[in-house]
């Protein structure tokens, strides 16, 4: 959390941004104007629970203290998510359609993958052939990063840290899923069956965890807790295993409504623009 004297300024900032004076936030914290003076000005540092009193005045928490770590700041550098307040708000609203562009692009690449994958299990050999299987990966990895680096955004705008974490790891264990599929087209290194018990858990767990984080993510309505809930139950079938074969093309149904919580941002932080 934020230490002064940038305690303070942030204080300041989102007491300003509520539209309140000092006396008028004071009413709400049972506080003198005297403390708070002293604490946006960075004399004192308060104590936690007038920390949470006052963020709870100004209708926030104390994710919007958070500080990101330098490896937070490095992911952000990397994926191009370093948000600069006195960049034009095209370049936010582009990234958001990157996003949609990509989930969609990632759902066409799933089907195709899932095609591929169910013909290898049942004769041995690709539909399209192995190049065409490797090319299809390499894409779905771009597409996929794309589609879940427009939730990291999300997760920054809309303070969730839960559903940025969860959006990054996705982001990697697809990755290195897809990647170990290509390096391993004929499952010499591994047997299948051992693959497919991999798969299965690791998916379901961040579906699970991914699920739990749209549930979380605030300021979009219902749509987020729909998808939220659908995820969940999605990962619990993936956990099972037995399951799978339900769970697997019910995914793409869960990719639609994230493409369309994507474009329900785009369309409330287009109106707070226009506002």
């Amino acid at each position: 959390m934020m230490k002064q004297p940038e305690l303070g300024r942030k204080i300041l900032e989102l007491r300003r941004e509520k539209g309140l004076t000092q006396e008028e936030l004071v009413e709400q914290c049972n506080i003198s104007v005297r403390t708070i003076q002293r604490i946006e000005a960075g004399d004192v540092t308060p104590r936690a629970h007038t920390i949470k009193m006052i963020l709870a005045a100004l209708d926030r928490d104390l994710e919007d203290l958070r500080v990101d770590s330098v490896l937070e700041e490095k992911i952000k550098e990397v994926m191009l998510l370093k948000i600069d307040k006195n960049k034009d708000a095209s370049f936010l609203f582009t990234q958001l359609h990157i996003g949609w562009i990509a989930g969609i692009l990632s759902i066409i690449c799933f089907v195709f993958q899932f095609i591929e994958d169910t013909y290898y299990i049942s004769t041995g050999e690709y539909y399209f052939g192995k190049l065409f299987y490797v090319i299809l990966g390499i894409i779905s990895i771009i597409m996929f990063g794309l589609h879940m680096r427009a939730f990291v955004l999300l997760g920054e705008i809309f303070k969730s840290y839960f559903l940025k974490i969860v959006s990054v790891l996705f982001i990697a264990i697809n990755t290195l899923i897809i990647l170990y599929a290509i390096v391993d087209l004929n499952f010499n290194y591994m047997p299948q069956e051992a693959f497919a018990i991999i798969f299965c858990v690791f998916y379901g767990l961040m579906y699970v965890f991914f699920g739990l984080a749209l549930l979380k993510l605030k300021g979009l309505e219902v749509l987020p807790r729909v998808a939220g809930i659908m995820q969940i139950i999605i990962g619990g079938m993936f956990l099972t295993i037995l399951f799978v074969v339900v769970a697997a093309p019910a995914s793409i149904l869960v990719q639609g409504l994230n493409v369309a919580i994507i474009l329900k941002a785009f369309e409330v932080i287009k109106k707070q623009f226009g506002d």
